[in-house]
């Protein structure tokens, strides 16, 4: 099983996404899968109150 992120990865993959940069292409920069990268924006969304 892979090793957790820390928060501090998290967060800062998830502000360069809404910067403009597209969600892929970040992932690959960071090293991560682009699903991880999609997962995390989702349950950012979801903890900020922009999805339900």
């Amino acid at each position: 099983m892979p090793r957790p992120h820390p928060p501090e990865f998290r967060a800062r993959a998830i502000a360069l996404v809404p910067a403009g940069k597209q969600a892929n292409q970040t992932a690959v920069e960071l090293g991560i899968h682009p699903v991880t990268l999609s997962k995390w924006l989702l349950q950012d969304d979801i903890d900020n109150g922009r999805r339900p």
